[in-house]
């Protein structure tokens, strides 16, 4: 691998570091996080997951957990945040193929590492291995996390996420995620209660 392809593709990753999460613009909220800051705190949430079910003996690869994290949102520097609603209108299949499509252009430039990244993200999309699964259950902690913070800061055009079927599974995976997922709910109500 060169210099040179490495230095091309960090900097196009820094993209993420400028690209809102559209699903909170679509909701209002101004200044909201970027896809790199979801991707930070996702990624440390999978990393804290899966060396807690470690230390409690289920078998998995942490750091095939930590490189599906790492990779997961890559795509997004191409082809941008689409937001869950968008699929009302355009199929999911066209967004798959899209960002696999971005990936791979991405990954070419590799060679015989790059091919690898792709079967990492293919995992990650696939959702079949232990590893996919809790780094998928994190996206959507991570992401429920930062709907009660912006509820906590007085938003409220947010039901839609807490009502949204795709975002309430996948937490059964392991029941301390299933735990955390409940622990947010419960925070939820007890703030709605106050209000």
């Amino acid at each position: 691998m060169k210099a040179e392809a490495i230095l091309r593709f960090i900097e196009e990753i820094g993209i993420l570091k400028n690209l809102p999460r559209t699903g909170w613009l679509i909701h209002g909220i101004k200044n909201g996080e970027s896809i790199a800051d979801h991707c930070y705190r996702m990624t440390l949430l999978s990393m804290v997951l899966a060396d807690t079910l470690v230390a409690k003996g289920l078998k998995l690869d942490t750091e095939k957990v930590m490189r599906l994290a790492l990779l997961h949102e890559i795509a997004e520097t191409r082809i941008g945040d689409i937001p869950f609603t968008v699929l009302d209108y355009i199929p999911e299949t066209v967004k798959e193929k899209g960002e696999r499509k971005a990936v791979k252009s991405m990954l070419e430039q590799f060679d015989n590492i790059g091919e690898w990244y792709q079967e990492l993200w293919e995992e990650f999309e696939q959702n079949e291995t232990i590893e996919a699964k809790i780094v998928r259950a994190a996206d959507k902690l991570e992401l429920m996390i930062q709907v009660l913070e912006y509820e906590k800061l007085g938003y409220q055009s947010l039901d839609q996420f807490w009502e949204n079927d795709w975002n309430q599974n996948g937490f059964d995976v392991n029941p301390l995620i299933q735990e955390i997922m409940a622990l947010l709910t419960k925070k939820r109500a007890e703030q709605n209660n106050r209000a």
